[in-house]
This record gives structure tokens, sequence and C-alpha cells, in this order.
């Protein structure tokens, strides 16, 4: 078993979860995601940009309403993501 790192899991995060965002079926902006969370714009804003981790709870939340694990939240290939990153 690999030992990931914090920073490691900011990043994977961080691109994931901009990739389920944008990739919804209507669009979901961090503003409509922060409602349905009931967090803050801005707390959206920080994951994505891989400033901070949520908070467990949060992790949950996130992979639930976008359908899928916490593992692959967090894991560096994210299940069905085809093509290259778009914000590298």
């Amino acid at each position: 078993m690999a030992i990931v790192d914090e920073e490691q899991l900011k990043q994977n995060l961080a691109r994931n979860l901009k990739h389920l965002r944008i990739s919804r079926k209507p669009y979901l902006s961090q503003q409509m995601l922060a409602k349905k969370l009931e967090v803050t714009q801005k707390s959206i804003s920080r994951y994505e940009t891989g400033k901070c981790l949520p908070p467990p709870y949060l992790i949950v939340a996130l992979a639930e309403c976008f359908g899928t694990t916490t593992d692959a939240l967090l894991g560096d290939k994210l299940p069905g993501k085809k093509g290259r990153d778009t914000d590298k």
C-alpha cells in the first residue's frame, strides 16, 4: 500500500472535483454546488485550487453528489475520465 501525502490528495481532489463539476449536463457552477452542499462558494473554490481539503463528511457528500466513491474522488485517476486534463 502506497502512502499518499496531503498535497497529493489536495491536487487529486482539485482536479477530479473540477472535472466532475464542469462535465455535468447541465453545467454545475461552484455556487450551485456550494448551495447544494450548504457551504460557501469560496470553500468550493479552495478545494478546486488545492488550497485545502474539505472535512471528511464533505468528501463523502461530494462523492454521493457526483455518484462516485471517495476513493475515486481522491484518487490519481478518476474512473470514466478520458483525454487530457484541461486545467493543467
